[in-house]
């Protein structure tokens, strides 16, 4: 995250992705879903998180964000959108419960790493069994 973004985790729905997709877009920012792909693909009550990554400057100041949504399925979408400061700061914070959720569910994809190999080695040999 740059230094000179907004801090915030914002709470989105559906409905504000969409306009904020069509403003973005007729503003010649980044957009990274257009409004008329997130009504298809994205779950109607879904409500989502944003945060700012990046600060631009052109064509006009605006914040790079990053967003992850429920989509239709059971997947997620994460994508990124360019918001006006007054559209950023508009939004809701995401209430603690909500970041708490955010947290478990990426560190849910976070692989576990394996054991290293030297603590395998002393499993093996406690068990009876060498690794080659």
């Amino acid at each position: 995250m740059g230094f000179d973004v907004p801090k915030a985790i914002k709470r989105v729905t559906k409905s504000d992705l969409v306009a904020l997709s069509d403003k973005a877009r007729a503003l010649h920012l980044g957009v990274g879903r257009r409004s008329d792909w997130l009504t298809g693909h994205t779950a109607d009550s879904s409500a989502g998180a944003l945060w700012a990554i990046l600060r631009e400057s052109h064509p006009q100041l605006s914040y790079r964000c990053q967003i992850v949504i429920r989509h239709r399925g059971d997947g997620v979408e994460n994508f990124l959108l360019d918001l006006l400061p007054e559209d950023l700061q508009r939004l809701p914070d995401l209430p603690e419960e909500g970041l708490v959720q955010l947290a478990r569910w990426a560190l849910s994809y976070v692989p576990v790493s394996p054991l290293p190999t030297e603590y395998m080695a002393e499993w093996d040999r406690a068990r009876g069994h060498e690794r080659a």
